[in-house]
């Protein structure tokens, strides 16, 4: 395996010259000193893209990761080394046609960039897409792309996994030659060190190093025990690390810190560690010169400090404090506003760190009076989610296998979701109205996110209940969800652009559109590409253009007035049938076949118990699983089902887009029949 260290790999490949006369451009800068915290990652070269390029010969190095890895960080330390410039997008002005290229002149690089003498390691790809159009990020990516073309240094740009996706794909048009990259997760032994370095940096004292170390480690190995084979996801995330590093760096007596884990005196979890930061700040407590020393034992506690903390994130005036003296009222005002000001989960008005800002954020939704705002915020996030929020938000939600999620909020938990994914994983979302005969009952719906690891492995499955009658508000990034919900509205947006990655299947009561653009994309290695949207009511209002189809993807609309600009051109009308136990087995057909939308670079594979579960065979759902089975247009593989897309046309005579669309012609109408015989 190559080794894609700094010291191996990228001293070598950039070997840049540092100008005296550089113009300062917003965003670009040079970085002379490296973190003294600083620990490698594990890189390595990725091969889920069509063209395998070598890394070391690439003019173009993307470099990937899930959300709050360590990018910037990375990115900071290889620019110190190498005396390449950096550009973080997330601070330039937008990008457009001529950003580097522009930029370059503006700085006075221009002619060292021609004679090979500079380099540049473009951060921040996901905070600038969303600040500009499609056609804007494709005009920087290209001028990116035709710059970089005959130069020995490469042009590197980090991104999370999406963004690093959709970067390829545009510059695979571009004559640049491109390499993948991936950022993985700290391995056991390189946590430790990692977690100690940030502990130095908290508190520098050496007289505890030993059992501090020992401490860090332990909590590492009981996480690990503890994430469920997700290997070092969580005991390997630089987030999480610093986490520890914070419970164990002023624990008065590590010693017994290790005894209690080895004791199992208090399970270790991510959500134990956290727990026991907001314990240590409690003590605080104890050093108020209180008048009446009862009252301290209600002040304080986790739920009073999330609430501060969340106020304080957001701008908000702090919660009246509890009923007491005088005297004692003045002193616990005036330790809050230290206390929280210099809380460790802050740096400033901002969480400090992705694991801090999820814990205070969960505890903002949960807040009437802050929900909507950090629902805003989360939402403006777009493919920049919290990774880490879904972890805190899930435990609250309920417990064991049903649980409750507002429908407001599921935008933005599966979007966190997504943001922990690494290439080569997928997750998709269905959410299912209920079919009850009971009208209250029909008011609930069923929600499942899947996360499959990686090609055949089995899925993790989510699952939540809620009300239809909620708003679902999916953000302006929506990648592979599936929407059944005749009582309940969906909202795409806000943000400059609507983007929606196949496969997408929306049927609703309402359907809202706040974003003045929709783009419609295909989703790298997938061989589903169909988006259809339905609803009773739409509300586009403004919407300023026709959507934008972005590679080999279909769109289909249907609601009262869709054959009006800008959806002339996608306007569908879903086949209507009379006779409801034919309408109730199409349904089924179109359940079954949509199942087998998960991204895949082979064949198009379900698990047998996701098909077989009652929720897709009640009614006429086994007869026409049955008849499917019967004509070979699936097959079973194991513990899989197989869709074979050219029996499901030649025996079926459909195909998915209009199977999704629920255009049904003669032969299908037919083929199902026969399974209701």
């Amino acid at each position: 395996m190559s080794d894609y260290s700094i010291a191996s790999f990228w001293t070598s490949r950039i070997s840049a010259k540092r100008s005296g006369a550089v113009k300062p451009i917003r965003g670009w800068s040079y970085e002379t000193v490296g973190l003294e915290t600083f620990r490698e990652a594990p890189i390595t070269a990725s091969s889920d893209f069509d063209a395998e390029q070598d890394p070391k010969t690439a003019e173009v190095l993307l470099v990937a990761a899930p959300g709050a890895v360590g990018k910037s960080t990375l990115a900071r330390q290889i620019a110190s080394e190498t005396k390449a410039i950096y550009i973080d997008l997330a601070d330039a002005e937008p990008v457009g046609a001529n950003t580097l290229s522009g930029s370059l002149a503006k700085s006075g690089l221009y002619s060292d960039w021609e004679s090979g003498h500079s380099a540049v390691l473009i951060d921040g790809l996901d905070e600038a897409r969303l600040r500009v159009t499609q056609e804007a990020f494709e005009a920087f990516l290209k001028d990116v792309g035709a710059l970089a073309v005959g130069r020995s240094i490469p042009t590197v740009l980090f991104g999370r996994t999406g963004s690093i996706q959709d970067a390829w794909l545009t510059l695979t048009d571009t004559e640049a030659t491109i390499a993948v990259l991936e950022i993985g997760y700290y391995g056991p032994e390189a946590a430790v060190d990692f977690a100690q370095a940030q502990l130095r940096a908290l508190n520098p004292d050496p007289t505890h190093a030993v059992p501090q170390r020992r401490a860090i480690a332990l909590i590492l190995e009981r996480l690990r025990e503890r994430t469920d084979g997700d290997e070092d996801r969580f005991a390997g995330y630089a987030p999480v690390l610093s986490a520890v590093a914070e419970r164990v760096a002023h624990d008065p007596n590590p010693s017994n810190l290790i005894a209690d884990i080895e004791k199992g005196v208090h399970p270790v979890t991510l959500r134990s560690v956290v727990s026991a930061i907001m314990e240590r700040e409690r003590q605080k407590l104890s050093n108020l010169p209180f008048d009446d020393r009862k009252v301290a034992s209600g002040l304080y506690k986790e739920e009073e400090q999330l609430t501060r903390l969340a106020a304080r994130r957001y701008g908000r005036p702090f919660p009246p404090i509890p009923s007491m003296g005088a005297k004692d009222a003045q002193i616990y005002t005036s330790a809050l506003e230290t206390w929280v000001a210099e809380h460790p989960f802050l740096n400033g008005a901002e969480g400090a760190s992705a694991v801090f800002e999820a814990v205070i954020t969960n505890a903002a939704l949960a807040d009437p009076e802050l929900s909507k705002l950090a629902l805003e915020k989360e939402l403006s996030r777009g493919v920049a989610s919290n990774p880490f929020l879904a972890e805190f938000y899930i435990k609250d939600v309920g417990v064991e296998d049903v649980r409750s999620l507002k429908a407001e909020h599921v935008g933005v938990i599966y979007a966190s979701v997504r943001a922990q994914l690494a290439i080569g994983q997928s997750a998709s979302l269905s959410i299912d109205g209920s079919e009850a005969e009971d009208e209250i009952e029909r008011l609930a719906a069923d929600i499942e996110i899947s996360i499959s690891k990686g090609e055949g492995a089995r899925p993790h499955i989510l699952r939540f209940q809620t009300e239809q009658i909620g708003t679902f508000r999916l953000g302006s990034y929506v990648d592979d969800v599936d929407i059944t919900i005749p009582q309940g509205a969906v909202e795409f947006g806000p943000g400059p652009e609507a983007i929606l990655v196949a496969p997408v299947s929306v049927q609703c009561r309402k359907l809202s559109i706040i974003a003045p653009k929709v783009v419609i994309e295909g989703a790298l290695g997938n061989k589903i590409s169909s988006v259809f949207l339905e609803a009773e009511e739409f509300d586009g209002a403004v919407m300023t253009s026709i959507p934008t189809i972005r590679g080999d993807v279909a769109l289909s609309a249907s609601w009262p007035d869709v054959r009006q600009h800008p959806w002339t051109a996608f306007a569908t009308s879903p086949t209507t049938i009379q006779d409801p136990r034919l309408d109730e087995a199409l349904r089924r057909l179109r359940k079954f076949i949509i199942a087998f939308r998960s991204h895949s670079k082979g064949s198009l594979k379900r698990f047998k118990a996701k098909l077989d579960h009652e929720r897709m065979t009640k009614g006429t759902g086994r007869a026409v699983l049955d008849k499917l089975v019967a004509e070979k247009v699936l097959t079973v593989d194991g513990s899989m089902y197989v869709l074979n897309p050219d029996l499901l046309s030649e025996r079926a005579g459909t195909n998915y887009a209009d199977t999704m669309s629920r255009s049904f012609g003669k032969k299908t109408i037919e083929f199902i029949s026969g399974a209701l015989k």
